[in-house]
């Protein structure tokens, strides 16, 4: 991460040599005008499969992505990476409008179709700096966040500890009905409130009693037990809805393999 707070990383995904290109010297032009912000293309990627990688490796805040492209799409590109490893920011850049439902079903922040005028990628790159930074200030609030603590005799994590106000936060794992991975952190959804964490989706997945937590996206981790129903919210996204009236998200992969754990849980 560059040491300028206002210097934000872009990455570009495109299939087309042509739209690779317009895109950079877009980025250029919009970081060049005069404004606060810098900003910087770290990759540019022909394909998904190169995306991942890069992605993974270069950690952009803001990632320009387009959605049709051979083998691996765009949205395959956002499945294989975990929680941790997405740039806060999301921007779809493809030529297909239909493609927008299932955009914001991925949680993209924004949806730009081609040809993609000056003024309209500045602006979605205006709310991507914002994303980017209220991701900067929620990281830095809980950069000293204990990690969650396993007890003794134990090989699952058994509570959580959690600081708030000066003091420390006693999360018995009983209480927990989900957990929501984010960039930064985790949403340790608990009666009566929910509380974050300063820690990654799939360390707390290795933590806990996989008897008794799932994790059924790539940001959700859920007690098998609180589930009640599973829904179908669109031809693309699935959730579940807990004991509690919380609704989880549920990817397509998953969904089977929880329906045959459910059902194995009924014999």
């Amino acid at each position: 991460m560059s040491e300028q707070t206002n210097a934000y990383r872009v990455a570009i995904v495109d299939d087309e040599p042509l739209a690779r290109q317009g895109l950079v010297a877009a980025i250029n032009r919009i970081g060049s005008d005069g404004n606060s912000h810098v900003l910087e293309v770290v990759a540019v990627c022909e394909n998904g499969m190169v995306a991942i990688d890069r992605v993974r490796e270069v950690e952009p805040d803001i990632l320009l992505l387009d959605i049709a492209m051979p083998e691996v799409d765009g949205f395959a590109v956002l499945e294989r990476l975990e929680p941790e490893e997405t740039p806060p920011a999301v921007i779809f850049v493809t030529a297909y409008a239909e493609h927008a439902l299932r955009a914001f079903d991925a949680e993209a922040l924004d949806y730009v179709v081609k040809p993609v005028p000056d003024a309209r990628l500045k602006a979605a790159i205006d709310r991507a700096i914002s994303r980017v930074n209220e991701r900067r200030a929620a990281r830095e609030a809980l950069e000293h966040s204990p990690l969650a603590r396993v007890s003794k005799g134990s090989q699952y994590l058994q509570q959580f500890v959690i600081p708030e106000r000066g003091t420390q936060i006693v999360i018995p794992i009983d209480d927990v009905e989900w957990i929501e991975g984010d960039t930064y952190y985790a949403r340790v959804h608990a009666v009566p409130r929910e509380r974050l964490l300063r820690e990654r989706l799939h360390v707390l997945e290795n933590l806990l009693d996989p008897a008794v937590f799932m994790r059924i996206h790539r940001s959700a981790i859920v007690r098998v037990s609180a589930i009640r129903e599973i829904r179908a919210d669109s031809p693309y996204a699935f959730s579940v809805r807990l004991a509690s009236g919380a609704r989880a998200p549920l990817s397509r992969d998953k969904r089977r393999l929880l329906e045959e754990t459910l059902e194995a849980g009924r014999r």
